[in-house]
C-alpha cells in the first residue's frame, strides 16, 4: 500500500461577473478549429463550478466557480446555473462543443434529469422538475447533449481519467463531506452491481454499527462528537481541522487540539474498518478519497492505513487535493461520444407496430383485415407535437397523464422542443417524483401479487392515489413565468386543476415493450411483470381513468411517441358514440406459442411471417384489444375499455348492470394446424375464482372448430374408468421428473369435426389437440388456466411452463366422464327459425354458461336475415363462406369477411345480414342468456 497526493493547478473565482471582466477565453478560439470541447459542471449545495475539457483534460484557465442560493425560487437557481454554463458556450464556437456533463448531488433521476431533492434544505424549489429541459430553455445553444451523473461517480471517473487509480483494474472512490459518496470502478467504467458492489454502488446507506455508514463517516458525526466532547458549537470540519493545526498556547486550547486530533484518529480507524471490508469484498487494489474531510487526511490517515494494511491484497491509497476539479473532469468525460438520437421504443416481437397512416396498410380488396378502423372525418386526427404545443401554450398549465408503458423520455424531449421552438419556456414536472418508495409500494401490493413463484394474484382494490405520497394531491408548482406541465402516470392527481392530455397505449404494445425491458409496472422502474400489470396496474389505471375522464381534452396514441397521432377528446367521443349504436370491430393481435400452428400464417393477410408459428389471435378480449380510428388518413388506436366505460348501456343494454364496464364475451383463435397439443387443463369454479382471484365471472369456454385436419382431435372429459389417484400420481411423476403420461388412459380423445361446438364449462378437463383452428367463444376471463400436463416440452424461451396440479384438483369435476361427455359437452344443433332466405340454429351451451350461441345459415345469392337485438349485445363471426353484408338501422352497410369478429351493440336495435356471394354463408352469433326476470317480461 502507498499513498499519493496531487494538485491540479487552476484559476478560481467566486464571482462570475468579475471573472468575465478580468479574463477572456477568446484564446481558445485560436486553437485548432477541429478541437472538441466538453463543458464539465459540478453542482454543489451552495455553488456551481465548471470548466472546459478537451480529450479528457482540463483546459487551463477555464475554471469558474459561482455562489448559488439553493433556497431561492426555481427560476433564480436555473438562471444562475444557465449563466455559468452559457459563459462556456459563448466562449467556444458551437460546432466545437461536444456537450455538457453535470455532476449532481442526489437524490436525482440522472437518466431523465429530474430533481428528487427534498427535505435537505437545499434546492427544494426544484423538486420534481425536469432540470435538463428547464436548462435547455435558458442555454445559448439548446440542442447540446446534456448528461447528469452522481457527483461521487463523476469524482471517481475524473480520478481514473487523470490516472490517479494507478494500474488498478478495480478501485473504489469515496467522497467524505456532508455525506458519504462512493463510486465503484472497473478501470474507467462505473460499476453499480455485481460481486462486492452494494445496490446501486451506494455506500452511504450501507448497514454499519447499528446505523448506516454515513452516520459515522460524514461531517455531521465529526462536528457533533467534537461539540459533545468540548461543549463548543463549531459548525464544520474546517474549523476542527484548524484547531488541530493551530499552535495551542493555553491549556484550554491544548485540550481542544488534543480532542480534535483524537477525534480524527477515531474517524480514521472507523473509516478503515468500514472501507477495508468493502475493498476486500470488491477485490479492489486502489482507493481514492476526496471531499472536504480528505483535506484533513494528515490527522486520520495513519489509523486508516493501519486497518487497510490488514487486507490480504495491497491497496494503493490516493488523497485528492482538488475534488471539485476531478468531479468536473469526470462529469465531462461521461458525456457519450455519440448521443443516442434514436426516438423509438424497444419492443420484443416480430409484429409490426401500428402504421401511422392508412396508406401504409396492406391494400386488401377483400378478406380478413388486421387493421379495421372507423373514420372520424376530416380535421379530426392530428400528427406530431407542433399543434399540440399550440394547444398547451394556449392553456398555459396542463396535466399529461397516461397508461403505463409510455416512453415519457421521448414525450418530454419532443414536446418541450416544440414548445421551445415557439418561443416559450416550459417547466416540466414529473409525477414519478412523488411516488412512495419502491419497498413501500411492493409491500402495499403484496396481497394482490403474492409471492414471486405464484402464477396468479388477485384483483387489486387499491387506487392510483395509494402509490403516491400524501402531499402530491396538495402539490402545485410555484413557478409562474413558464408553461407548466405535470406529466406521468397519475399526474392528474396533483392539485393542479388543469385540462388533461391523456396518452393511451394498447395492451399488446405494452407487453411487447415489457418483454424488451422498455416498460415497467406502475410505481416501479425495474419490474416488467405481466402478473402485476393484470392484477394491479390495469384495474388501478382504469379506476383512475374513469375518475379524471371529465377533465380529458386531448387523447394521444402512445405507440409513436416521437411524433404521435392525437385527437380532441370531444371528436373521439363523437366517434365512440356512433360506434356504440352501430357496429364495433376491435383490432386483433397475434401471438406465437409452444403448440402454435401455421393456419393463420397461411390465411391471414399481412401477418408477420417471421414468427415461428401463431398460437393465438386475440380477436375480442376487451381488456387487451384496441379500437382504431382514422382521420385525414391518420390512424389512432385507443383501448377497447374506453368504449365500455363511456357507453356501457349502449353496448350491453339489459346486461349493463350485471357486467358493468367489463365486456363479458371473448372471441379468440387457437391454431394447432401443423402445431402441437394444448396442455391438459381446466378452469376454476365461480366460487373459486371469486375467492382466490377477485374476478366476478369465471372462465367458462367453448371450442368451435372453424377448420381442422382429418387427424384433428379434442381432449374433453374423463374416461369412464378414470382412477383419480392414479391420474394425480402420473401427473406428479411427470412434473417431478419428465415422466410421459399416456393421457388417453384418463382423458377422452375425441375426433374433431368442422363446425362442431365443444362445451367446456368450468371444472372440465380439456385441451385442443393438434390439427385444429379453434374459435374460442368464452367468458371474458382468460388467464386462469390450471395446466396439469404440458407434454414435458419447453416453451419458446426454453423454460418449462408452470404446472398447477393442486389448483386443478381443487376444481376438477370427475363426474364429467364417459358417455356423459358426449351427451352433455358436445352441442347438438337445433333449428329454431327457418325461412326461404335463412335458417337459425341454436347451438345449446351448458347450463353453467351465461352466454348462448346461435348459427345463422344464409343461402347463396339471396340469403338474408333481419334480427332484433332485443336490447342485448351480439357478437358475430362468419365461419363458412367468404363474406356477408352487415347493416344496422343507424350504421350503414359493412362487409363482414370470413373469420372477422363484429359486435352489434344493444343500442343498434336491429341488424341485417345479406349474402350476395355464390356460396352458402354461416355466421356464429353469441349473446348473453336472458335471466329469468327478463324471460317473464
Amino acid at each position: 500500500m502507498f499513498e499519493h497526493s496531487y494538485i491540479l493547478k487552476m484559476t478560481e473565482t467566486n464571482n462570475l461577473a468579475a471573472y468575465k471582466e478580468q479574463t477572456s477565453l477568446n484564446p481558445l478560439l485560436l486553437m485548432n478549429e477541429n478541437t472538441s470541447y466538453t463543458i464539465g459542471i459540478d453542482i454543489g449545495g451552495s455553488h456551481i463550478a465548471g470548466a472546459l475539457t478537451s480529450n479528457g483534460r482540463y483546459v487551463s484557465g477555464s475554471f469558474v466557480r459561482e455562489s448559488v442560493d439553493s433556497s431561492a425560487p426555481a427560476d433564480s437557481i436555473l438562471d444562475k446555473w444557465a449563466e455559468a454554463i452559457n459563459f462556456f458556450i459563448n466562449a467556444v464556437p458551437a460546432k466545437n462543443l461536444h456537450g455538457i456533463g453535470i455532476a449532481m448531488p442526489g437524490p436525482f433521476d440522472y437518466e431523465r434529469g429530474i430533481s428528487m431533492i427534498t427535505g435537505l434544505n437545499k434546492y427544494e424549489s426544484l423538486f420534481a422538475l425536469n432540470i435538463k429541459e428547464a436548462l435547455r430553455d435558458r442555454l445559448a445553444v439548446k440542442d447540446l447533449p446534456i448528461t447528469f451523473t452522481n457527483d461521487a461517480s463523476c469524482f471517481g471517473i475524473g480520478e481514473a481519467m487523470c490516472g490517479h487509480t494507478g494500474n488498478a483494474d478495480k478501485a473504489i472512490a469515496i467522497t467524505l463531506g456532508t455525506g458519504l459518496g462512493a463510486c465503484f470502478l472497473r478501470q474507467e467504467d462505473i460499476v453499480t452491481s455485481g460481486p462486492g458492489v452494494p445496490e446501486g454502488g451506494y455506500l452511504y446507506n450501507f448497514p454499519f454499527e447499528g446505523s448506516i455508514a454515513e452516520h459515522y463517516l460524514s461531517e455531521s458525526w465529526l462536528v457533533t462528537e467534537y461539540n459533545i466532547l468540548t461543549g463548543k458549537n463549531v459548525r464544520d470540519v474546517k474549523t476542527i481541522t484548524n484547531i488541530a493545526l493551530q499552535y495551542a498556547a493555553s491549556e484550554e486550547e491544548k485540550t481542544q487540539k488534543g480532542i480534535a486530533i483524537d477525534l480524527f484518529d477515531r474517524f480514521g480507524k472507523t473509516l478503515g474498518q468500514f472501507i477495508a471490508q468493502r475493498l476486500d469484498d470488491y477485490k479492489a487494489s486502489a482507493l481514492v478519497i476526496g471531499g472536504g474531510i480528505a483535506k484533513a487526511n494528515f490527522f486520520f490517515k495513519t489509523a486508516l492505513f493501519a486497518e487497510i494494511e490488514k487486507l490480504p491484497q495491497p491497496v494503493q491509497v490516493y488523497f485528492a487535493d482538488n475534488t471539485e476539479l476531478s468531479t468536473i473532469i469526470g462529469a465531462a468525460g461521461l458525456v457519450p461520444a455519440n448521443e443516442n438520437t434514436w426516438t423509438g421504443t424497444e419492443r420484443l416481437t416480430h409484429q409490426r407496430i401500428l402504421p401511422k397512416h392508412i396508406n401504409e396498410l396492406l391494400q386488401i380488396s377483400a378478406g380478413y383485415r388486421s387493421y379495421p378502423y372507423q373514420s372520424l372525418g376530416m380535421n379530426s386526427v392530428f400528427e406530431g407535437y407542433e399543434m399540440l404545443a399550440d394547444w398547451i401554450i394556449a392553456n398555459k398549465t396542463v396535466c399529461i397523464d397516461g397508461a403505463t408503458g409510455v416512453n415519457w423520455n421521448i414525450v418530454t424531449t419532443e414536446l418541450c422542443k416544440a414548445i421551445r421552438a415557439k418561443g416559450h419556456r416550459v417547466c416540466w414536472y414529473e409525477s414519478d417524483a412523488f411516488l412512495k418508495p419502491t419497498a413501500e409500494i411492493d409491500q402495499l401490493l403484496l396481497p394482490f401479487v403474492g409471492d414471486a413463484g405464484s402464477v396468479w394474484g388477485t384483483k387489486a382494490t387499491v387506487t392510483m392515489q395509494d402509490f403516491f405520497e400524501a402531499e402530491f394531491i396538495h402539490w402545485s408548482p410555484s413557478v409562474e413565468s413558464a408553461i407548466i406541465i405535470i406529466a406521468g402516470c397519475g399526474a392528474a392527481l396533483s392539485a393542479i386543476n388543469a385540462p388533461v392530455v391523456y396518452i393511451d397505449l394498447p395492451k399488446n404494445e405494452l407487453q411487447y415493450r415489457m418483454r424488451a425491458g422498455a416498460a415497467f409496472n406502475v410505481g416501479s422502474k425495474e419490474q416488467s411483470s405481466y402478473k402485476r400489470a393484470y392484477f394491479v396496474d390495469w384495474p388501478v389505471i382504469a379506476k383512475h381513468r374513469r375518475a379524471i375522464q371529465q377533465r380529458i381534452k386531448i387523447m394521444v396514441d402512445g405507440q409513436h411517441e416521437a411524433s404521435p397521432n392525437w385527437v380532441n377528446f370531444n371528436d373521439l367521443q363523437t366517434g365512440l358514440s356512433a360506434m356504440s349504436s352501430s357496429v364495433v370491430r376491435s383490432r386483433p393481435w397475434f401471438e406465437p406459442g409452444v403448440w402454435g400452428g401455421q393456419w393463420m400464417k397461411q390465411h391471414i393477410p399481412g401477418i408477420a411471417q417471421e414468427e415461428i408459428n401463431y398460437a393465438w389471435s386475440f380477436e375480442l378480449i376487451s381488456l387487451e384489444n384496441g379500437l382504431l380510428f382514422e382521420g385525414d388518413g391518420r390512424l389512432l388506436e385507443i383501448s377497447f375499455e374506453w368504449l365500455m366505460e363511456l357507453h356501457t348501456t349502449d353496448i350491453l343494454g339489459n346486461d349493463a348492470a350485471r357486467f358493468g364496464t367489463a365486456f363479458p364475451i371473448r372471441f379468440d383463435f387457437l391454431d394447432t394446424v401443423d402445431g402441437g397439443d394444448l396442455s391438459i387443463q381446466c378452469h376454476p369454479s365461480l366460487g373459486y375464482i371469486q375467492e382466490h382471484f377477485g374476478e366476478r365471472i369465471t372462465q367458462d369456454e367453448t371450442y368451435y372448430i372453424l377448420d381442422c385436419t382429418e387427424e384433428a382431435n379434442v381432449y374433453l372429459g374423463f374416461t369412464d374408468t378414470i382412477n383419480v389417484d392414479d391420474f394425480r400420481k402420473e401427473l406428479e411423476l411427470s412434473q417431478a421428473g419428465g415422466h410421459n403420461v399416456v393421457i388417453e388412459n384418463f382423458v377422452q380423445k375425441i375426433p374433431a369435426q368442422k363446425h362442431e361446438l365443444y362445451l367446456i364449462p368450468n371444472q372440465t378437463v380439456h385441451g385442443a389437440g393438434r390439427g385444429n383452428l379453434v374459435l374460442e367463444i368464452s367468458a371474458a376471463p382468460y388467464i386462469y388456466t390450471f395446466k396439469m400436463y404440458d407434454w414435458n416440452r419447453p416453451d419458446l424461451n426454453g423454460g418449462m411452463r408452470p404446472i398447477n396440479i393442486e389448483h386443478a384438483f381443487r376444481n376438477l369435476d370427475f363426474d364429467r366422464k364417459g358417455h356423459a361427455v358426449h351427451a352433455e359437452l358436445i352441442s347438438r344443433p337445433v333449428v329454431i327459425e327457418q325461412t326461404d332466405t335463412m335458417r337459425i340454429e341454436s347451438l345449446p351451451t351448458h347450463p353453467l354458461h351465461f352466454y348462448a350461441i346461435d348459427r345463422i345459415v344464409l343461402p347463396a345469392h339471396s340469403g338474408c336475415a333481419t334480427l332484433a337485438t332485443n336490447n342485448k349485445c351480439r357478437v358475430l363471426m362468419v365461419v363458412e363462406g367468404t363474406a356477408v353484408q352487415l347493416s344496422t338501422s343507424v350504421g350503414g352497410v359493412k362487409e363482414m369477411y370470413f373469420a372477422e369478429t363484429f359486435i352489434i351493440p344493444a343500442a343498434a336495435q336491429s341488424f341485417e345480414l345479406t349474402n350476395t356471394t355464390d356460396k352458402t354463408v354461416m355466421v356464429i352469433c353469441a349473446y348473453i342468456k336472458s335471466l329469468l326476470s327478463e324471460q317473464s317480461q
